[in-house]
């Protein structure tokens, strides 16, 4: 490489901007052919073949070279290219300089674009463009275009071949229809005219994409559901990709009337009719969602309709949101249980308790214990026996009555109630039987009188389950906690936390019977006295 002299003209890039796009304005703007351009700032490469993989990380020589000739620093350069965005929107390979597909919609190759940013800035392209999780402009309140109007291909392939051209920005630089030869004729459509759908400010689909561009600028979920679980991006996209995939496959048009607005499923209806566009990447009918959308209104759909689930204030009311999808997959015959709502790889623990929250209802009350449907964040099964161990230590063959009183029901007695309690305690985060729980506490009843399965065991479920799964986990808040202590709380004239409810504190005769019941149905006055 001949030594680089600094150029004579500067354009200084814009924020956010593309470093491809830059150098494009800056040959644009010294009228220099692409090709000489890149020879002139040091990124010509081995055997005269021009590749783009700068786009996607500069290497230190490069930087330098690219730093010398244009008075731009390497920490500036760096900011222009994908590496800004590793691991928070993609993940990179430094030394291959490729964008790995294992993360969720990744794709480095081809740029949306908005049209009135391009008419706004003399034709500079946003770095952000090419990220999968980009498909709204929120400054101009749009959708982004995925392609030329013209030409219909998409823009900015990765292998650049401007060749002895002079960019134009702007301007579609891929080749007209009927080109051929070495330096075939630009389709030179204009770009900033290219129609796309527009929405009011407060729109859901620019509320999406704030929420997405948040969780990559921090590198954490920290929204809806992730209030109270914070988790890294890349896991926090893998779960929204998760959701927005299955909706993509599953959702019936009614079922997407129901979460997407009107005039963002017209426009997402609009681009489904279209064949794909040449230079696209291949649309993936049987498992939509699974790669990155090639259109942008296929994303919005997916993201929006996501965060309706996901942006939900808990893990119960996501579970809530996302009941239709599992109750309408259901009805088309395909299984949906507990052990199989695995929906992708790298997802986390919020995806599976909002699930598992949405699987709730269809669960009997002994699998609600064991998957813990009643906490603050549901679980699987644990595999090992600590958990129950635990218990086996800190719980009486016959619960305290001081606490069975509190789950008393007209009709069973005190004496197989306080049996069965401390039975169903085990089956709390673990994948014990009713017989192997019974067995382990020397218990005398069967599996078949143990509460969960034979009677109701509060007049309301998710109170009895809350209650149980609190009590099951009192234990564990201090190591010095003993069962002395867990008796004495029962006795308590205060209710502990282990017998609050989601929704705020109750008192032995708020469990006993809810608001409004009569007598007869578990107020105080009719608990059944107990030995």
């Amino acid at each position: 490489m001949t030594s680089l002299r600094t150029l004579p003209v500067r354009v200084p890039p814009l924020r956010g901007e593309a470093i491809d796009s830059w150098l494009e304005a800056l040959a644009h703007r010294t009228h220099t052919a692409w090709a000489d351009l890149l020879s002139a700032v040091g990124l010509e490469t081995p055997h005269g073949i021009r590749t783009s993989g700068w786009i996607v990380h500069t290497l230190p020589d490069e930087a330098a070279a690219l730093s010398r000739a244009t008075g731009i620093t390497p920490t500036a350069l760096d900011e222009m290219t994908l590496s800004r965005y590793a691991d928070t929107a993609l993940r990179i390979d430094p030394a291959s300089r490729t964008v790995s597909r294992a993360f969720p919609w990744s794709r480095a190759s081809r740029s949306r674009y908005c049209p009135d940013c391009l008419a706004d800035t003399g034709g500079r392209w946003q770095l952000a463009w090419r990220l999968g999780w980009s498909f709204a402009c929120l400054e101009h309140r749009c959708l982004l275009a995925d392609a030329c109007p013209v030409c219909r291909t998409v823009q900015r392939h990765r292998r650049l071949s401007m060749g002895e051209a002079i960019p134009t920005p702007g301007r579609c630089a891929n080749s007209a229809a009927d080109a051929t030869g070495r330096a075939p004729a630009r389709c030179d459509a204009d770009l900033t005219i290219t129609p796309v759908a527009r929405f009011d400010d407060d729109h859901p689909v620019l509320a999406a994409q704030r929420t997405v561009y948040g969780v990559i600028d921090t590198g954490a979920a920290r929204f809806g559901a992730y209030c109270e679980h914070p988790y890294p991006s890349a896991n926090a996209l893998a779960d929204i990709r998760a959701v927005a995939g299955r909706i993509l496959a599953y959702a019936t048009p009614d079922n997407l009337a129901d979460v997407v607005s009107p005039d963002l499923l017209t426009a997402y209806r609009a681009v489904s009719a279209l064949p794909a566009a040449p230079l696209g990447p291949p649309r993936t009918e049987d498992k939509p969602g699974l790669a990155a959308p090639a259109q942008a209104a296929t994303a919005a759909v997916g993201v929006t309709a996501a965060l309706t689930i996901l942006g939900a204030p808990d893990v119960h009311a996501a579970g809530d949101a996302m009941r239709w999808l599992v109750t309408g997959a259901r009805d088309r015959g395909l299984s949906v249980s507990a052990t199989n709502i695995g929906w992708g790889r790298r997802t986390t623990p919020v995806l599976t308790a909002a699930q598992l929250a949405a699987l709730g209802p269809m669960l009997n009350p002994s699998d609600q214990l064991r998957y813990r449907i009643a906490a603050s964040l549901p679980r699987r099964p644990t595999t090992g026996s600590a958990s129950a161990d635990r218990v086996i230590h800190a719980v009486p063959t016959m619960l305290w009555p001081a606490w069975s009183l509190r789950f008393a029901i007209c009709g069973c007695h005190q004496r197989q109630l306080r049996l069965a309690l401390s039975v169903a305690l085990l089956l709390v985060g673990t994948r014990k039987r009713l017989d192997e729980a019974a067995d382990l506490l020397d218990s005398p009843v069967s599996a078949d009188a143990v509460y969960p399965e034979r009677c109701s065991y509060c007049r309301s479920t998710e109170i009895g389950t809350t209650s149980a799964v609190r009590l099951h986990d009192w234990p564990t808040i201090s190591p010095a906690t003993t069962s002395r202590s867990i008796i004495s709380a029962g006795a308590s004239s205060t209710t502990p936390a282990c017998c609050l409810t989601r929704s705020g504190p109750a008192s032995v005769a708020t469990m006993a019977c809810p608001e409004g019941a009569p007598p007869e149905h578990g107020s105080r006055d009719a608990i059944c006295s107990s030995d």
